[in-house]
């Protein structure tokens, strides 16, 4: 049977390094931002490669937006192996510049909807044995104040993933996260999308870990 992931907070960087990769082991690929126009240009990059491909939009700060759009999708592929969740609210600013509106709306689309995103489709993850892999970031642990919502957020993640690794272990639903230190860049001997999408491979395929850190 087709295997499938859908990616939430579809971007030119990270997020299509990993549906190249799993692509390319079989997945077919589900993918959600709020771009349309975007997403069809990803659709025909993956269809290139032989890579089959379906999108719906959402704006991931909203919350019945994005719980439609993961719906829509989960029913077009049939079920979801991978949920992996890239979105973050990536907004520059200084803690001291932050309001509780503002860092609350970030963490709303940060992780809050991260862990809506696993509640809507656990239901199809239990039946797979399936996965949540969440991209986390270095200012989790070295967070910068200048980067305020960002390292809020990613902490948050890191947090997200060591909780629902713990209780959906025994639902049989692996839970991981990558940890992203370094500066991505598409020719980074260390930090190319495509190495890091590896690493991302590596967390689905062996569920020994929680975290990777590079």
């Amino acid at each position: 049977m087709q295997k499938s992931i859908i990616i939430v907070g579809m971007g030119p960087g990270v997020s299509l390094g990993i549906a190249e990769k799993f692509g390319r082991e079989g997945y077919t690929v589900g993918m959600i931002s709020r771009n349309a126009e975007k997403l069809t240009a990803y659709t025909r990059q993956l269809k290139e490669k032989g890579i089959t491909a379906y999108f719906a939009t959402a704006d991931v700060t909203n919350t019945d937006q994005l719980q439609t759009a993961l719906r829509t999708l989960c029913d077009q592929l049939g079920g979801v192996d991978i949920l992996q969740y890239n979105a973050v609210d990536y907004r520059m600013g200084n803690i001291l510049d932050e309001t509780i509106e503002s860092l609350t709306n970030g963490f709303q689309a940060s992780v809050g909807n991260a862990l809506m995103a696993v509640k809507t489709l656990l239901p199809d993850l239990k039946k797979s044995q399936g996965a949540v892999l969440l991209t986390g970031g270095g200012s989790a642990n070295y967070p910068n104040p200048d980067m305020a919502s960002i390292s809020l957020s990613k902490a948050g993640i890191l947090n997200l993933a060591k909780q629902l690794n713990q209780v959906l272990a025994k639902e049989g639903v692996y839970v991981g996260t990558v940890t992203i230190a370094g500066w991505i860049q598409p020719d980074s001997p260390t930090h190319s999308p495509k190495i890091l999408a590896e690493y991302f491979w590596q967390l689905a395929q062996e569920r020994d870990k929680v975290e990777i850190l590079r």
